[in-house]
C-alpha cells in the first residue's frame, strides 16, 4: 500500500508540473513580455524603431552575406546581426524574414570576381580578411552585408564601417553599435513616405543642381526636396518647409533676403549652412601653379554673429589631408602623375560623441575656414567637425601654391589645432533686425524678435555637399567620393544626418547614441596565465564532480547505516 501510495504521490506531482508549465505557456502567448539583461540595453530596440519594423506590410526579406569563415570579430558581427534582425522581426508581425548565406561557396577565382563586381554594383562594400589555419595565414575577400528586398525594390545595407586609424576591434564594435540604426534607416527608406519638405537654396550663385545631385538624390529616400529661389518668393513663403540649405552661396544677400532667413529661423525654420568667406577653387590652379585668394562679399557676417558663430576669414592647413595628383616626371612623352598629400584638403575625424557624427568616417573638407563662436550665453554650441591637432590658419588673402605639396610640412608648424569647421547651434535664437526695424525692411511685414528653442548647423566649406562630375561625359560620383585617390568618405551621411537631426521627427537619429561596450581580453595576461586558467577549466569540473559524489555517498552512508 506504501508503494502505491508513492508512486500515486510521484505521478500527481508529474501532472501538477506539466499543467503549470501549460498555464505558462498559454498565458506567455497571450503577453508579450522580453527582458534586457545587458546593462547597455544592446537587444532593446527603440521607439522608433518598433514603430518601423511595425509598418511593414508585405515581406522584408533579408539576404545577409555574413557566412562562412571568419575571423573572431566577424563572428561577433554576424552573430550581432542575427541577433538584432531577431528582435526587428519580433515587431515586424511576422513579415521580417532573413538568410545567412557565403557567396563564395561553390569557389573559383572567377566566379568570386564575377559576385564581389555585381555586390559591389548594388552598393556592398567588399573587404579582405586574413584566415588563420594552423601555421598559415591566407587572405580571403568578404562582403559584409546584406540585401534587403521589399516590394520588388533592393535596399543595400554595409554592415561594416571602417573608419581610419582605429584597430579592427572598434571598428567592429563601431558596426555593431550602429546596426540598429542602420537596419531601421534602411526600413525607413523602404515603408516612409516622403511627407516633410525641405528645400535647397538655389540663387545667390549657389552650386548647381549637378553640383548637389547626389545629396539631393538621398535627401529625396526621407524628404520631399524642392529648389527655392530666395530672392523671388515671400518670406511666409519659406515656412512650409522643415528646413532649408543654403549649398556654397557666392553672391551678396540683399538685407530684405537676410530678413527672410531671419523671420523663417524665428518661426522655428532650421537652417543647414555650408558657408566659406575664401574664393579658392582647384580650377584656377589649371593654368597657373598659383592663385591668391580673394573674399566673398556674402554680407552674412552680422546675421551669423546674432546667431552664435563667426566665420573667420582664413584657410585651415592640416597635415593629416587629402591627397591630389600632381604632374611628377613624363615617361616615353606621357606625364606621369603621383598623388601627394594637399594641406588644403583637411580631413576630419568626428571627435563627438553626438549622434550626427557618432561612429561616422572622417568627412573630407576643400579650402576650409576656420569657426569661432561668440560669447551668447542662451545658444548652446556643440563642435561637430575639426580639424586635426596637426592644423594651422593661414590669414587671408592666402597664397595657394601647388608646390606646396611637394614640400614636406614642418610639423613645428601645425601645432595649434584644433579648429572648429562645423559648429551646431541650439537654444534661443534673437533676431538681428530687433533694433533696425524699418531701416532697409517695410516695417507691415509680420515679425517676431526671438523663438525660445531653435537649432541650425553651421559648415564652413560649401564644398561638403558637392559631388565630384566628370565633364566629359557628365558621370557624377557619390558624394564625398574621390575619384583621384579612389577613397570613400561619411560626407554624404554627414549631410543626411545633420538634415534627420534638424528636421526628423520620429526620434531616429538619437538611435546612433547607443553604445556597446567593448570588453576585450588583456593579451598580454591571456598569453601569460593561458596554461593556469586552462587547468583550472579542466580541473575545476573534474574536481566537483568528484566532491559532490563523494559527499552524497557520505550522506547515503549515514543515512541507511542508521
Amino acid at each position: 500500500m506504501k508503494t502505491k501510495s508513492v508512486k500515486a504521490q510521484t505521478w500527481s506531482e508529474l501532472v501538477i508540473v506539466i499543467g503549470i508549465l501549460v498555464f505558462i505557456n498559454l498565458i506567455g502567448s497571450a503577453y508579450f513580455l522580453r527582458m534586457d539583461l545587458t546593462s547597455e540595453k544592446r537587444y532593446s530596440l527603440s521607439k522608433a524603431s518598433k514603430e518601423l519594423a511595425g509598418k511593414l506590410d508585405d515581406v522584408l526579406f533579408v539576404k545577409v552575406y555574413l557566412e562562412g569563415e571568419f575571423p573572431a570579430g566577424f563572428k561577433r558581427l554576424s552573430r550581432s546581426t542575427k541577433e538584432m534582425l531577431d528582435e526587428f522581426a519580433v515587431y515586424s508581425n511576422g513579415y521580417l524574414q532573413y538568410e545567412f548565406i557565403d557567396p563564395f561557396d561553390a569557389g573559383g577565382t572567377a566566379k568570386t570576381n564575377a559576385i564581389v563586381e555585381e555586390l559591389s554594383s548594388k552598393g556592398l562594400q567588399p573587404t579582405s580578411v586574413q584566415i588563420k589555419r594552423e601555421d598559415e595565414l591566407s587572405q580571403k575577400i568578404i562582403v559584409p552585408g546584406a540585401i534587403l528586398f521589399y516590394k520588388g525594390r533592393e535596399y543595400p545595407l554595409n554592415l561594416l564601417k571602417g573608419q581610419f586609424g582605429a584597430n579592427p576591434e572598434e571598428v567592429i564594435n563601431s558596426s555593431i553599435e550602429l546596426l540598429e540604426y542602420e537596419i531601421a534607416n534602411v526600413l525607413r527608406k523602404a515603408t516612409q513616405k516622403a511627407t516633410t519638405k525641405i528645400a535647397f537654396i538655389n540663387d545667390h550663385g549657389t552650386l548647381t543642381r549637378w553640383d548637389i545631385a547626389d545629396a539631393k538624390q538621398e535627401l529625396e529616400q526621407f524628404y520631399t526636396v524642392e529648389d527655392v529661389p530666395l530672392s523671388m518668393v515671400p518670406p511666409e513663403a519659406l515656412n512650409q518647409y522643415a528646413g532649408i540649405i543654403i549649398p556654397k552661396p557666392t553672391e551678396t544677400f540683399s538685407e530684405f533676403d537676410k530678413f527672410k532667413i531671419d523671420q523663417y529661423v524665428m518661426n522655428g525654420g532650421k537652417v543647414l549652412w555650408f558657408v566659406e568667406t575664401q574664393i579658392a577653387d582647384m580650377d584656377s590652379l589649371n593654368k597657373e601653379p598659383y592663385f591668391m585668394t580673394g573674399s566673398y562679399d556674402l554680407n552674412l557676417d552680422d546675421l551669423l554673429f546674432r546667431y552664435g558663430i563667426r566665420i573667420n576669414p582664413n584657410l585651415v592647413q592640416d597635415i593629416q589631408c587629402e591627397a591630389i595628383p600632381i604632374l611628377s616626371t613624363l615617361k616615353n612623352g606621357t606625364p606621369q602623375q603621383k598623388l601627394l598629400p594637399w594641406l588644403f584638403y583637411p580631413v576630419a575625424a568626428p571627435m563627438d560623441n553626438h549622434p550626427i557624427v557618432k561612429n561616422m568616417d572622417h568627412v573630407w573638407f576643400q579650402f576650409a575656414n576656420s569657426i569661432d563662436t561668440t560669447a551668447t550665453k542662451s545658444i548652446r554650441k556643440t563642435v561637430l567637425l575639426r580639424s586635426s591637432p596637426y592644423a594651422r590658419v593661414l590669414s587671408a588673402p592666402v597664397r595657394v601654391d601647388l608646390n606646396i605639396a611637394r614640400i614636406n610640412p614642418d610639423p613645428t608648424l601645425f601645432s595649434k589645432g584644433s579648429f572648429p569647421m562645423a559648429v551646431l547651434l541650439e537654444g534661443t535664437f534673437q533676431s538681428v533686425f530687433q533694433y533696425r526695424m524699418g531701416a532697409n525692411v517695410n516695417d507691415e511685414l509680420p515679425f517676431k524678435t526671438k523663438i525660445d528653442n531653435n537649432k541650425m548647423i553651421v559648415v564652413s566649406d560649401g564644398d561638403i555637399i558637392r559631388n565630384q562630375r566628370k565633364k566629359t561625359t557628365g558621370e557624377i560620383f557619390p558624394l564625398g567620393y574621390n575619384r583621384y585617390t579612389n577613397q570613400q568618405f561619411g560626407n554624404k551621411r554627414f549631410v543626411v544626418n545633420c538634415i534627420d537631426y534638424l528636421c526628423d521627427s520620429s526620434g531616429l537619429i538619437d538611435v546612433r547614441s547607443k553604445e556597446i561596450t567593448l570588453r576585450l581580453l588583456n593579451k598580454a595576461k591571456v598569453k601569460q596565465q593561458r596554461v593556469n586558467w586552462q587547468l583550472v577549466n579542466l580541473g575545476l569540473p573534474i574536481t566537483l564532480v568528484l566532491c559532490f559524489g563523494l559527499l552524497n555517498h557520505f550522506i547515503r552512508k549515514r543515512k541507511y547505516t542508521r
